[in-house]
């Protein structure tokens, strides 16, 4: 089976590419994740997380080999943070039939920040990246990147980048070609960018080589919030790209 590269841009105000955060303080790393990019092909495809068979669906797409270039809209700008707070909860309501003497469910329901009882609300600290974009290339097999491109041409579902508030500034353009240098070309192209000074930041490859680290962004199931961990290596010039 022959193989094909897959380049799209991720341009939005907002962007958040959670990994590891949990509770009270969502951190986001600094480029698209594998599990980021994963959910907006299986969002754009129409696969429900929550149907049976979902991980045998989502499998191939986690499988797609991936690099993630930062093409930033201001010449050597960098990734710029924003930080940001949400209220969680905010008490029972009657259609959840709870029982507020129930051990459990005073476990299991948020403090409030006044008197600290539970059935109140929360407030977590979400980082989000402001104002930039990224390139990404996926290789992987002809058939499967030709059903991803017309699917980010056409999504089925609503796309977006990290989070629901996170919506694209500007169509994906996702663009097909037989190799990664063609395939950056056409889309550097597209964006009035010369690929010779394109800056490429982060670039992940499939296999444990010398300076990588391991990064639990790779999903078996959406719908169970099931991941597994994957060697991910850091590049600076595209000349300098390391072979998966």
């Amino acid at each position: 089976m022959s193989n094909s590269f897959l380049a799209f841009q991720i341009d939005a105000p907002m962007q958040s590419w959670g990994v590891a955060s949990r509770y009270q303080h969502r951190e986001s790393e600094s480029f698209p994740t594998k599990s980021g990019v994963t959910g907006i092909l299986a969002a754009a495809l129409g696969i429900d997380k929550h149907a049976p068979g979902e991980d045998a669906a989502i499998a191939p797409l986690a499988d797609l080999k991936m690099t993630v270039l930062h093409a930033p809209k201001q010449p050597k700008r960098s990734v710029q943070r924003l930080s940001d707070f949400h209220t969680v909860g905010g008490g029972w309501v009657d259609d959840w039939k709870a029982d507020k003497n129930d051990l459990r469910a005073k476990m299991h329901t948020p403090k409030k920040a006044g008197d600290g009882s539970p059935f109140g609300t929360v407030i977590t600290h979400r980082t989000y990246l402001t104002d930039t974009r990224f390139i990404v290339l996926l290789e992987g097999g002809t058939s499967l990147l030709e059903q991803c491109a017309a699917a980010l041409e056409n999504p089925k579902w609503g796309v977006w980048f990290g989070r629901k508030c996170c919506i694209p500034a500007a169509p994906l353009l996702p663009t097909l070609a037989p190799s990664q240098e063609e395939a950056l070309q056409k889309i550097s192209n597209l964006l009035g960018l010369d690929q010779s000074v394109v800056p490429v930041g982060e670039g992940r490859c499939e296999a444990a080589l010398d300076g990588v680290w391991y990064q639990q962004d790779k999903p078996v199931s959406f719908g169970r919030r099931e991941f597994l961990s994957r060697p991910v290596s850091r590049i600076l010039h595209l000349s300098e790209k390391q072979t998966p």
